[in-house]
């Protein structure tokens, strides 16, 4: 009966050892993995500030993109922003000539009804790009629209 007990000591601590090492081996590996895989073939990125522009009925925002070469993109971009108790939003597109290289564009967002202000607003950007298969990138926050 001693015998019996004797293993079961033995095992559980040797069951949790193996667990703890599986446990620290296994999140290493795969951060490795992620840290060797190539750089985005598409990205898009939103700049943090848009220029006001024409009282209100304007803004220039900033974007970064990087698509690959042969492929068909789109970008739109809207900006929402608080005017009072009204709301000020727009959007704009453009289709993207894609070269693999960082391509840094500005869009004319314009607004559908209230004129933008100075002030915070909410931006997004989204690429759209199809080569054998459709991807899309999206890069939203609160920008900042200032004074030209």
């Amino acid at each position: 009966m001693r015998k019996g007990r004797f293993k079961v000591a033995l095992i559980a601590p040797l069951a949790i050892a193996v667990g703890a090492l599986l446990a620290f081996t296994l999140p290493a590996g795969a951060a490795v993995s992620l840290q060797s895989e190539s750089p985005p073939s598409t990205m898009v990125t939103l700049g943090a500030t848009a220029t006001l522009d024409a009282k209100g009925a304007v803004v220039y925002v900033p974007v970064t993109v990087i698509c690959q070469p042969a492929s068909f993109a789109s970008l739109t971009v809207e900006v929402t922003q608080r005017v009072g108790s009204d709301i000020a939003s727009g959007s704009a597109y453009t289709d993207v000539d894609c070269n693999g290289s960082v391509q840094n564009l500005v869009l004319a967002v314009t607004p559908f009804q209230n004129a933008f202000r100075k002030g915070v607003a909410f931006g997004k950007a989204t690429l759209f790009v199809c080569t054998f298969e459709c991807t899309e990138a999206v890069d939203q926050h609160s920008i900042e629209i200032v004074r030209k």
